[in-house]
C-alpha cells in the first residue's frame, strides 16, 4: 500500500482530537493529562496558523492513519508525532520518520539542518521506530533524546 504525508487541514480537527485523548497517547505524552474539546480547537487553529509549524498525517491509500508535526525553531524540527490504535505496531512510526525526512527537502523548510524526538524511557515502541530511523539517541533526565543531523 502506497504511503504518503499530507499536510493537515483545518477538517482534521476532529481526527486530531481524538488521535491526542487516546489513553496510549495520553499516557506516553510529556502532559499526560486529557485534553478538554475546547483547548485542543484554539491549539489547532494557533498551529495550523503558525509558518514554523509544519503537520502532515500519514496516509495509507486515502486511510489516516496517524499524524506527525514538526514545530521548527533555531535550525532544529522537534518531532510530535502518533500513530492510530488500530494501526500500531505495524510499523508505520518508522516509516512516517523517514518519510518526514524526505518532507523537508520537498517544503523547503528554512533553516533546518537537524531533527529532534523526545521519548519517555518507558515508550519503547517510539523508541524502536527512532533507532530503526537511524536517529542518534541520547539520555536525558527522564526521557531520551533522538537526534538526526539532515
Amino acid at each position: 500500500m502506497c504511503l504518503l504525508l499530507r499536510t493537515v487541514n483545518a477538517e482534521d480537527v476532529d481526527l486530531l482530537y481524538a488521535w491526542a485523548n487516546d489513553p496510549v497517547v495520553r499516557r506516553n505524552a510529556f502532559h499526560t493529562e486529557p485534553i478538554a474539546y475546547e483547548n485542543h480547537v484554539e491549539w489547532f487553529a494557533e498551529k495550523l496558523a503558525d509558518k514554523s509549524v509544519y503537520h502532515y498525517i500519514l496516509c495509507a491509500g486515502e486511510i489516516p492513519v496517524g499524524q506527525i508535526r514538526l514545530d521548527t525553531a533555531g535550525g532544529e524540527a522537534l518531532i510530535d508525532y502518533s500513530i492510530g490504535a488500530q494501526y500500531r505496531g505495524k510499523g508505520y512510526g518508522s516509516r512516517m520518520l523517514a518519510l518526514v525526512k524526505e518532507q523537508l527537502a520537498i517544503d523547503k523548510i528554512p533553516g533546518v539542518t537537524k531533527l529532534v524526538g523526545q521519548v519517555k524511557y518507558e515508550n519503547r515502541a517510539s523508541a524502536r521506530a527512532f533507532e530503526k530511523c537511524g536517529f542518534t539517541k541520547m539520555q536525558r533526565e527522564g526521557y531520551i533524546q533522538y537526534e538526526c543531523c539532515l
